[in-house]
């Protein structure tokens, strides 16, 4: 088993950077938990090479094309250190800067929650949502998740409700966050502009779930909406929108510093 990934833009989240250089210490601490099979922690540019046959070892070397920039990764691991020592509270910024058009943002985030609300159905969020009849507030009627986007085009925060009897969201007036934690069993709370960008390719769900997201839920950890817009924007499921996201990533490392 080889322990990948990590990928994610660094460090707007309260969690503190994210690194990749664990991976290694990661391995060494599942191998010591257990001898059924072998675990690796590859780091950026080791290439691993399984051989077709059991009995051989798997080898590994480094390729000439990816280096590490040390500098950095020192200086992250030294942010990270500060900030497991002193958390202290961290607000949430948007990961994307999209200035678009007002009417024309609005029109491509409403165009896309219908599908969002169909493809929601089916996943475990959608199905444990629509077996639960009772919350905090009492009965619950068809609105049983929440799609909260803060700072749209014009500064305020548009609140989307996911009706379990058409599967489509609609908007609904914005309320406070604990009046919506207490009137749906499943929210979710971005940026309007990160939204925007994920639509278009310019980000992907695991960046802004892992750095500009909050939600809440009921039931277990994969009942959550976090779970279930991996499901419905992953690339596994939406390849279109990651491509356009590398494609945008390969144009901005390849210009000219000047263009940047």
């Amino acid at each position: 088993m080889a322990l990948c990934g990590n990928g994610f833009l660094p460090p707007a989240s309260p969690h503190g950077p994210f690194l990749y250089s664990d991976h290694p210490r990661m391995a060494a601490a599942a191998n010591d938990l257990q001898n059924l099979f072998r675990d690796y922690g590859p780091r950026p540019g080791e290439r691993l090479t399984v051989p077709a046959l059991p009995a051989q070892k798997v080898t590994a070397d480094q390729v000439g094309w990816v280096q590490i920039d040390n500098d950095y990764e020192y200086e992250a691991l030294v942010a990270h250190a500060a900030f497991l020592a002193d958390p202290g509270t961290v607000e949430l910024a948007p990961l994307a800067d999209e200035p678009t058009d007002q009417d024309q943002a609005l029109k491509v985030v409403t165009a896309e929650l219908p599908r969002l609300g169909r493809e929601l159905l089916a996943t475990a969020t959608g199905m444990l949502a629509c077996s639960i009849h009772e919350y905090l507030s009492g009965t619950l009627g068809p609105h049983r998740a929440v799609l909260r986007l803060k700072d749209d085009s014009g500064g305020e925060l548009l609140q989307f409700a996911w009706d379990v009897t058409t599967a489509d969201f609609v908007q609904v007036e914005a309320t406070g966050r604990e009046e919506a934690m207490a009137t749906y069993p499943f929210g979710a709370e971005m940026f309007f502009q990160d939204y925007l960008a994920l639509l278009k390719g310019r980000l992907q769900v695991w960046d802004v779930a892992g750095g500009a997201m909050e939600c809440w839920h009921i039931g277990r950890p994969l009942d959550s909406l976090v779970y279930a817009l991996f499901g419905i924007y992953g690339k596994h499921q939406r390849p279109d929108l990651a491509a356009r996201s590398y494609a945008t990533m390969a144009a901005a490392i390849t210009a000219p510093a000047s263009t940047r």
